[in-house]
């Protein structure tokens, strides 16, 4: 797999993120290297922007690139950018996602835990129906079909991943990838599910997964 050579002698500024700054054709991702200056550097964790195939695999006006000067190249001379987030196309991950993204965070545990405080105001309180599994506990506080459920992720960390579904819906906000990575995703919660939240905790770890197993050969 293709990783960015860093040049940590460079220091890059961490400038304005928008899609206006984006090459209009790149291959990889790089999420920057982040000083505690607050500077940018390039030669951060990197992502394909292309399966192994060649196929292109992000909308490319939807990412998100910091404007700054001396990026990388790939090995055919195309630019890397240093992104801020990236939006997958859907129908070319093989899973039943209506929109998966990586971006970048300054901490994952703080991210996760603010991501979390929904869901663990529901377990506390006294009208909160739980539904534990083996690799999740889903709550629900009213007799509608709005529930969250914690999972077990598939990446490595005792980070809190929670995710949380309506009648339509199922909204993974904040599953760490890596330290300062963090993909988001959206799926159709399908209706036979909507009186079983047995059944949903055991579709989000699946879900959750399949995830997990298209990102990691891309990286």
């Amino acid at each position: 797999m293709y990783k960015t050579i860093a040049f940590l002698g460079v220091i890059l500024s961490a400038g304005q993120a928008s899609a206006d700054n984006c090459p209009d054709f790149y291959r990889f991702v790089d999420f920057g290297l982040f000083a505690q200056d607050g500077r940018v550097y390039r030669g951060g964790p990197t992502f394909r922007a292309e399966s192994l195939e060649g196929a292109p695999l992000m909308l490319r006006g939807r990412s998100e690139c910091r404007k700054i000067r001396d990026i990388s190249k790939d090995g055919h001379g195309n630019p890397i950018p240093v992104v801020t987030r990236v939006y997958y196309k859907p129908e070319r991950t093989g899973i039943d996602l209506t929109e998966l993204t990586l971006r970048s965070v300054d901490r994952n545990d703080a991210e996760a835990e603010e991501n979390a405080s929904a869901h663990r105001a529901s377990l506390a309180r006294a009208d909160t129906a739980t539904t534990r599994g083996a690799d999740f506990l889903c709550a629900q506080t009213s007799d509608d079909d709005t529930l969250s459920c914690q999972i077990v992720s598939p990446y490595p960390g005792n980070i809190a991943l929670v995710v949380y579904c309506d009648a339509r819906q199922c909204d993974m906000p904040a599953m760490a990838v890596q330290e300062g990575i963090m993909v988001g995703a959206v799926w159709p919660r399908p209706p036979e599910t909507l009186d079983k939240p047995e059944k949903t905790g055991s579709d989000i770890v699946e879900k959750a997964r399949q995830i997990h197993d298209f990102l990691d050969p891309l990286s």
